[in-house]
């Protein structure tokens, strides 16, 4: 049985092969259909949870987990690599991420800071 369901290249998803760093995981934990979630994030040795809204849960109806990389360059890409179940199924997306998001999900006003540190 394989276990490989589809491999996927870096220069699929343009992100540079071998310079990236995982910072951060969240876990949108999320009712069905529910438009808030309770949003945990690990980061830094550190737990955050508070109740926010969905916008940036890859999880159309449900839960879901991502892990946050970034490019180890200056202005080096962010991405997330998601987990989420739907209908039976498990999914593994990869999602680009905006500055918005970050800021909203980490809560700071300094990206540098905590994309750099």
């Amino acid at each position: 049985m394989k276990s490989l369901l589809k491999e996927i290249h870096y220069n699929d998803i343009d992100f540079a092969e071998y310079s990236s760093q995982q910072f951060a995981t969240v876990i949108f934990d999320r009712n069905e259909d529910s438009e808030t979630a309770q949003i945990t994030v690990l980061r830094s040795g550190k737990i955050n949870q508070f109740d926010g809204d969905n916008r940036f849960n890859p999880s159309a109806r449900r839960h879901s987990s991502c892990v946050y990389v970034r490019e180890e360059w200056d202005d080096g890409k962010v991405i997330k690599i998601c987990t989420i179940q739907h209908k039976g199924n498990t999914l593994v997306e990869i999602h680009r991420v905006t500055d918005e998001e970050l800021l909203y999900l980490f809560k700071t006003s300094n990206l540098n800071e905590l994309l750099y540190t």
